[in-house]
């Protein structure tokens, strides 16, 4: 961040021209809040289209035209705008290298960022035994916000772009990660959850799917996603900070809760082994609140 603001103050050769102070004054007033700046500008970028969607009188419904999706671009598109911001160049390498990190342990964090589809097996290995018939493809490939008729593979690789990349970038990857330091792995979970429950809020309104959890059952959303975002985090920090991990976490969670299949039994027996396990993370943290990866991977000086 110095030498950004050296930089940012030399005149430019054989220009004459002193450079503006109202850049260095906002990249300045970025990299001393850093966390606020990028919830900041997420709500500005994921609310500003789904509210004009509202606006417009639009709503994202099984079979319409309308999708949401753009909007859970927000958290990524505001996580590398403030990196660019205080760390430049260097921070944005350093981040897009942990979108797509695995590490030499990569086999056991693989299994680990899709545990959701491994709990999925088991929940239809459950339906065999009770002589239920699997899910089709199809169950699958119908995601709220996406066309009904693209074929699963499309619709798995907009959901890992979009809605993993998309939202875990932001969420673990820039926020988590520069609340640690100063709040812990406890304290750092429960903010990002509640801010990250608070982001939702116009969807229920545009998304269908999400207007039917209005009333007692929203309740049960919050505590699940409140469960999930301890999860996220155990996943982030068990990864060495990947969010390659936690974006096939989120999107492999939400493939088998999202689609057509999230009324049925899989879908309730992940949801509730997520829910579970969130909540012995929250009761360990809350017990042993200090975090032990913080001493092996610190978080680089921008």
């Amino acid at each position: 961040a110095r030498s950004a603001h050296r930089a940012s103050v030399r005149w430019r050769a054989g220009s004459g021209e002193r450079p503006t102070l109202a850049p260095l004054v906002m990249r300045t007033w970025i990299a001393k809040r850093p966390a606020a700046s990028f919830y900041v500008l997420t709500l500005t970028l994921s609310w500003g289209y789904w509210l004009t969607l509202l606006a417009q009188g639009r709503r994202v419904e099984p079979g319409s035209a309308v999708t949401h999706f753009p909007g859970l671009l927000g958290p990524m598109l505001a996580a590398m705008a403030v990196t660019a911001a205080i760390g430049g160049r260097r921070a944005l390498i350093e981040l897009f290298g942990r979108m797509f990190r695995l590490g030499l342990d990569w086999p056991s964090r693989l299994v680990l960022a899709l545990s959701p589809l491994v709990l999925g097996a088991v929940a239809f290995a459950a339906m065999r035994f009770l002589g239920k018939p699997f899910p089709s493809a199809d169950a699958f490939a119908q995601f709220p916000g996406l066309p009904r008729d693209w074929p699963l593979a499309a619709v798995v690789a907009a959901v890992i772009v979009i809605n993993g990349f998309g939202e875990e970038t932001g969420w673990r990857g820039f926020l988590t990660e520069h609340l640690l330091p100063t709040q812990g792995r406890m304290r750092a979970t429960l903010w990002v959850a509640l801010l990250w429950s608070f982001w939702h809020l116009p969807l229920f309104w545009l998304n269908a799917s999400m207007a039917e959890l209005v009333g007692p059952v929203l309740i049960g959303w919050l505590f699940a996603l409140v469960c999930g975002a301890f999860v996220l985090a155990q996943v982030y920090l068990a990864t060495g900070h990947s969010i390659l991990c936690v974006a096939l976490w989120h999107a492999g969670y939400n493939m088998m809760v999202a689609t057509e299949i999230g009324t049925g039994l899989p879908a309730a027996i992940v949801g509730t082994a997520v829910m579970v396990w969130g909540a012995i993370v929250a009761a360990r943290w809350w017990r042993r609140p200090a975090d032990p990866t913080a001493g092996c991977m610190q978080r680089r000086s921008w």
